[in-house]
């Protein structure tokens, strides 16, 4: 009889730890904390697309992945990270993998939908978009948008063995992924409903 009121406490706690991290994923970090982490470690603004990012030591290009991301088509930014927001997203991208075969899942890609704009990529879509802002953390290559309501399943999807997930299920294991590297410091994270996207400022 006591054991079976342990195993009844330890399952509270559980539950209660779940709700816990529950509430953690409700992100609110804005531009008082993602401007300064991008201004302090991305790059000059570049004022339009005119500029030859590939010539830019401090920044990397980000290319789709089979295995890893997919980056949709990108209207008003440009697929350039610095090299430390790079890694952050690639690590992301493998953590999330991870998640998915602790799970028993298949295999799915995160969607990347923004990175670095340049100033007339922002004017322009301040223009168009009530939501924007004319300072944003975007310009400095530091940040991205990474979607939570569109997973791509890998080209070995239909192959790969486990069980299919629904979109609230993958954009609550990638909030789990957020939470623990937002724990560690290594970025700061700001979830966004209208615009169904994680938007994201690298730390370091």
């Amino acid at each position: 009889m006591a054991c079976a009121l342990v195993a009844c406490h330890s399952e509270k706690e559980e539950k209660k730890e779940e709700k816990k991290v529950e509430k953690e994923f409700r992100y609110n970090d804005y531009n008082d904390v993602q401007i300064p982490a991008a201004e302090k470690f991305g790059i000059q603004p570049i004022a339009s697309r005119d500029a030859d990012f590939s010539a830019i030591k401090e920044l990397a290009k980000v290319e789709d992945n089979d295995t890893l991301l997919k980056i949709e088509p990108l209207t008003h930014s440009v697929p350039y990270l610095t090299h430390n927001a790079k890694a952050l997203l690639l690590e992301i991208a493998r953590d999330f993998q991870d998640s998915l075969k602790a799970r028993g899942a298949r295999p799915y890609r995160i969607h990347v939908t923004s990175m670095l704009r340049t100033l007339n990529d922002v004017e322009r879509l301040v223009k168009h978009n009530s939501n924007a802002s004319e300072k944003s953390a975007h310009c400095y290559g530091t940040t991205m948008d990474i979607a939570h309501n569109n997973f791509d399943p890998s080209p070995a999807f239909d192959k790969a063995p486990g069980k299919s997930l629904s979109i609230n299920e993958l954009k609550h294991l990638l909030g789990h992924v957020l939470y623990r590297l937002r724990m560690q410091k290594k970025c700061w994270v700001l979830i966004e409903e209208r615009q169904k996207c994680y938007h994201l400022t690298v730390n370091s």
